[in-house]
């Protein structure tokens, strides 16, 4: 059985829609995490949203939210790791788009507004996994300064922005902005398996 981490839930009642979350976790909870912000974001505040995966296909994470019995009609995939694989953008779901590739910064970010603009929703979120997949492709003052300019977009049109990130995978630099940026913090750090 799944259990989500209901801390989250309380701590996410405490932030306003032009807000911007800054997520950490580790790599052994990066997923238990990811859905323990989703969900409240889905049924408690009858949000919709957007959810930039740059750490892996949106069909897997799709999948594996369905497994767990989240239904994520409400939310569109910008994927930007399926199009530089094979066959990777004939996918069964019609709420995916694809940028080619994690480089792309400014295509993401036309991306989401354009489909903000068309959402049905009256309170969306944008949720970007993950800063340390982003840092892998892109220079760390130009990521900065487009995490920068990505929240305060966001927050302009009073959409929620929720950035999940593995703080020792992140550039320095890029970390430091976001504390600087994000109103608010979420840490569920580094799980322990002894």
């Amino acid at each position: 059985m799944f259990e989500l981490d209901q801390g989250i839930a309380e701590q996410l009642t405490e932030v306003s829609l032009n807000s911007s979350i800054q997520v950490r976790c580790g790599n052994s909870n990066a997923f238990m995490v990811t859905a323990s912000t989703i969900v409240p974001l889905l049924q408690m505040f009858e949000m919709g949203g957007v959810y930039i995966s740059a750490s892996r296909g949106a069909s897997e994470i799709i999948q594996a939210f369905e497994t767990i019995g989240i239904d994520v009609s409400n939310i569109h995939f910008i994927d930007l790791v399926s199009s530089g694989i094979l066959g990777g953008t004939n996918v069964q779901y019609n709420n995916v788009s694809f940028v080619d590739s994690p480089i792309m910064l400014e295509s993401i970010l036309l991306r989401t507004l354009y489909w903000l603009r068309t959402a049905p929703n009256l309170r969306n979120f944008v949720f970007i996994d993950s800063v340390n997949s982003l840092a892998i492709y892109n220079e760390e003052k130009m990521l900065a300064e487009y995490l920068h300019t990505f929240i305060n977009t966001f927050r302009q049109r009073e959409v929620l922005s929720v950035i999940l990130n593995i703080p020792d995978q992140v550039p320095p630099s890029v970390l430091s902005n976001l504390d600087l940026y994000c109103t608010d913090l979420v840490d569920r750090g580094q799980v322990v398996i002894h």
